[in-house]
């Protein structure tokens, strides 16, 4: 039980000490983190079959990281300047952050502050209401808590600890070797309670879509899913082994689709060029297949195209699974788990958060702890490019050679199996 001690400590020091800027402290904490991760699911023998104490025990690795600084994004000042607007009677979807506090010489609170930290001044705001929602309420909680961050990490506590319940719910009957994974995870604790990433709050909802044998019901959770992102409308697919079910479930997206027009997208023309052209021009970060079309492209004098023709790619792709017997016969977390790996695959940027609903849905179809632990090795490699653009390079290699092995293994999958699925 002893190691077991070992490793809160060790998050507690990761999350409060790991600085993106230097070489070293990003090695060091990514693979002591990845590799005693990997090490210490050989030793849940230890909790015999008390899942109550694993429970517990997760949820004190959660503790730990409460309170540290946010020191690997600066995702979250963006997320408190739109909650503060939102509480104050203001629309975040109206100015930039930057005209805002231009308009406003009296701006409440610490909005300067939260300004001089985001890293979209100059960008109107991608994030939907309902995800925004949840970053007011706790930035309540933090004025009441007298915190800057703290109320939040409370909020992404307990929604994590549903997600807990909510796995041992649905797969009552699974090892510790299958709980650990999620329960565990390095990544989704740091990277979801510490750093205050939203792909936590996606879990729930995700598992309902997963579970529920209702249509109605699965519905309701994908229009959930697309109110906090809007990558989730291609979880579609996974809707139904039946077409005509996708297409119900279309009805959903469309209605989704109508509150993004009215909230983020009220103004097409500012979105396009300053808003969620962020997500395709604005940076480089940690693509996987995407650099391909931008070194071909960028000889040419085109490399701004890299990131729709990564992204048209992945759409030609999506079409042709719709219209692949086999795939839709799949059960459907192997459908979620490899319509998600595909897009992380093409996306013209992958931060390491974006890995967290990989790990669950992995979990779900009981990938290899080997792969599970590459992909929280490489998450947090990631941090690299903060550091240099040239690791960059180093970063997609090792990311082609990783996934280029595990995807050979997913063709192969594909080719040779057919599962029938009910709904």
């Amino acid at each position: 039980m002893f190691l077991f001690l070992i490793y809160p400590l060790l998050l507690f020091f990761v999350a409060n000490g790991i600085d993106r800027s230097d070489t070293i402290s990003i090695l060091s904490s990514t693979f002591s983190l990845g590799l005693y991760f990997f090490f210490l699911q050989t030793k849940l023998y230890v909790f015999e079959n008390r899942f109550w104490m694993f429970l517990c025990y997760s949820v004190i690795l959660r503790c730990f990281v409460l309170g540290s600084h946010p020191n690997l994004s600066d995702d979250i000042y963006r997320y408190l300047f739109d909650a503060k607007l939102l509480f104050n009677g203001f629309s975040p979807y109206v100015q930039t952050p930057s005209a805002w506090i231009v308009a406003n010489q009296m701006p409440f609170g610490d909005m300067k502050e939260l300004l001089t930290n985001m890293n979209s001044p100059n960008y109107f705001s991608v994030y939907p209401l309902l995800l925004l929602s949840i970053f007011l309420i706790g930035f309540v909680l933090n004025s009441l808590l007298q915190t800057q961050f703290l109320g939040i990490q409370i909020i992404f506590l307990l929604f994590d600890f549903l997600n807990l319940n909510l796995i041992r719910r649905f797969y009552p009957k699974e090892s510790f070797h299958f709980y650990w994974i999620y329960f565990a995870n390095p990544l989704v604790i740091i990277e979801g309670v510490s750093q205050m990433h939203p792909e936590i709050l996606f879990v729930p909802w995700l598992l309902v879509f997963v579970q529920t044998n209702h249509l109605w019901i699965r519905e309701l959770a994908m229009i959930i899913l697309t109110q906090f992102k809007i990558n989730t409308v291609l979880f579609l697919l996974g809707f139904s082994h039946q077409r005509k079910k996708i297409l119900y479930g279309a009805f959903g997206i469309l209605l989704s689709l109508v509150v993004w027009k009215i909230t983020v997208f009220s103004n097409l023309e500012s979105q396009g060029s300053r808003g969620i052209g962020l997500f395709f021009h604005s940076f480089r970060f940690a693509g996987i297949l995407e650099p391909i079309f931008y070194i071909t492209l960028h000889s040419f004098g085109y490399s701004y195209l890299s990131g729709i023709l990564s992204l048209s790619t992945f759409a030609f792709l999506l079409i042709n699974l719709f219209l692949n017997e086999k795939f839709l016969s799949l059960p459907i977390e192997r459908r979620l788990f490899l319509l998600y790996t595909i897009f992380l695959l093409f996306s013209p940027v992958i931060h390491s958060w974006y890995w967290i609903l990989f790990v669950i849905l992995g979990m779900i179809c009981r990938i290899n702890p080997i792969l599970q632990t590459l992909v929280i090795i490489l998450a947090f490699l990631s941090y690299l490019i903060y550091v240099s653009e040239l690791y960059f390079y180093l970063y997609w290699i090792l990311s082609l050679i990783g996934f280029g092995i595990y995807g050979i293994k997913e063709i192969n999958y594909l080719r040779k199996t057919a599962i029938p699925w009910q709904s």
